[in-house]
């Protein structure tokens, strides 16, 4: 039997989020592989999926928040962790993320996930004591093999870093079953009036405002749909909210909601069109959550994002609004369009799985352990 074990990073890094949830994916499939059993090595943390995950763990949740809790949680993992590793008898171990200790050369065959190489292409989004500029590259050399979320990550990775491609295997990512689900025929939209939506962060490279100033442009969208907003900051900054005014938009016709992956689920359900601007992805979960609500898609031509929509989503040049407005309208408006797009994102979400993903890191773990 082939023991994977899982560390404690992200589960201390994320309450809710799309790494720790890729990591309880994964590690539920690998485990329900022959010959393989799974172990997650965890010994505080505050993770939500994880008390859910079914496989062996050694993990206690501690759901209350408090000043410093990430310090003494990362002490205490860190403290508890080799002694419980060491005892699981690890025949390989993926690091769930960039820890400075996790890049110290071990015995045992290290895995690492590269998702994506956001902090290296676009370093004024993020401060400079972040951490993970000093760790990533350290954590990638000391790793025996490197996954990454899709061939555009890797191919930052090879660039970037010079990492061998022979070092990297890709492990495209999946979406929840939630958003395969179809609505109860007396199920309400979550916003009153038709709307466009937006998903996620909204700063940065994510590029919220082109998508904003795209559906301002339009006299015809700004009169049938309102702009939905799901996730990110609870209120609209300053500089949102200034951009708003200069742009005319009508007081409530931009609207921010929240919640669940089920009330997202319902969200792209019930959206006329989604638009998924983000100038960089390492693979980007959400049109995929979108194409396989049966919400027609429309994103920017850049980074992962292509690989992952195919043909089955309309493309725009993300620093071209008129063009962004272009897709949007078509979305929104062109019956025969929709229709398409629609049938290829149903066809295009299929090669998307986590039974998939798991298969080919398994293949991963094999080269590692010598089980081919």
């Amino acid at each position: 039997m082939h023991n994977i074990i899982y560390d404690h990073q992200t589960f201390i890094g994320q309450e809710f989020g799309g790494i720790s949830r890729y990591f309880c994916e994964l590690a539920a499939r690998v485990h329900r592989t022959e010959g393989f059993s799974a172990r997650v090595i965890a010994p505080v943390h505050y993770n939500a999926y994880l008390p859910d995950c079914p496989v062996p763990q050694s993990a206690l949740r501690m759901p209350v928040r408090f000043r410093g809790e990430s310090r003494l949680y990362r002490l205490i993992n860190e403290a508890l962790s080799p002694a419980l590793t060491a005892t699981a008898a690890p025949s390989l171990v993926h690091q769930t993320y960039y820890s400075p200790l996790a890049s110290r050369k071990s015995r045992t065959p290290i895995v690492l996930t590269v998702f994506d190489m956001i902090h290296e292409l676009f370093p004024d989004n993020f401060p400079a004591t972040d951490p993970i500029f000093r760790c990533k590259a350290a954590c990638v050399a000391a790793a025996d093999h490197v996954l990454c979320i899709s061939q555009s990550t890797a191919n930052d990775l090879m660039r970037l870093f010079g990492v061998p491609a022979e070092k990297i295997s890709i492990t495209y990512l999946a979406y929840s079953d939630i958003f395969a689900q179809t609505a109860e025929a007396t199920e309400l939209p979550p916003h009153v009036r038709p709307y466009v939506l937006y998903v996620g962060h909204r700063g940065g490279y994510k590029n919220f405002e082109t998508a904003l100033r795209a559906y301002a442009s339009s006299a015809r969208l700004r009169h049938e749909f309102d702009f939905v907003t799901f996730g990110g900051p609870a209120s609209f900054s300053v500089t949102e909210q200034a951009t708003m005014t200069n742009l005319s938009l009508r007081l409530g016709s931009v609207v921010r909601l929240g919640g669940s992956d089920e009330h997202l689920a319902r969200a792209y359900r019930h959206a006329r069109a989604f638009i998924y601007p983000s100038r960089y992805e390492g693979f980007g979960i959400p049109p995929l959550e979108a194409m396989a609500s049966g919400c027609v898609t429309v994103c920017a031509d850049s980074s992962s994002i292509p690989e992952v929509v195919g043909d089955a989503g309309l493309l725009f040049n993300p620093d071209d609004v008129d063009a962004a407005r272009q897709s949007l309208e078509d979305a929104c408006f062109d019956e025969a369009l929709r229709a398409q797009l629609l049938a290829r994102g149903s066809a295009r979400v299929r090669e998307f799985s986590w039974d998939r993903c798991a298969h080919e890191t398994v293949n991963a773990y094999r080269q590692m352990i010598g089980t081919e």
